[in-house]
């Protein structure tokens, strides 16, 4: 009896451990969700990115949205990204009109 609770316990954290050790599909760098124009200090906000080009959820064309985590290197007025954005709950800052805050990531500069 004592065997058989052993081997289902080693069955048990074998299980375990491939589930943890499996690797989530992680998106292509050359592709992105969204695309959008970068603006600085207008409209009350210091940068949001104006939506051009989107099939990411909650993130439509014409949406104004402020970045969170976005590199410094990008935050040059009139330049053309292309990212990966997840809607964030993250509040807006204070007289910010905007349509949505999102996290940004794999950002590529456009042509």
């Amino acid at each position: 009896m004592k065997h058989v609770q052993f081997i289902l316990l080693l069955v048990c954290l074998y299980s375990l451990l491939i589930s943890c050790n499996s690797t989530k599909d992680l998106p292509d760098s050359n592709n992105s969700n969204c695309q959008g124009i970068l603006h600085l200090a207008e409209n009350g906000c210091p940068i949001y990115i104006e939506i051009i080009n989107s099939t990411a959820d909650g993130i439509t064309v014409g949406n104004k949205l402020y970045p969170i985590e976005l590199a410094t290197k990008y935050k040059k007025k009139g330049l053309k990204l292309s990212f990966f954005a997840t809607v964030s709950r993250a509040k807006s800052p204070e007289g910010c009109a905007i349509d949505c805050v999102a996290s940004v990531g794999s950002v590529q500069v456009v042509p």
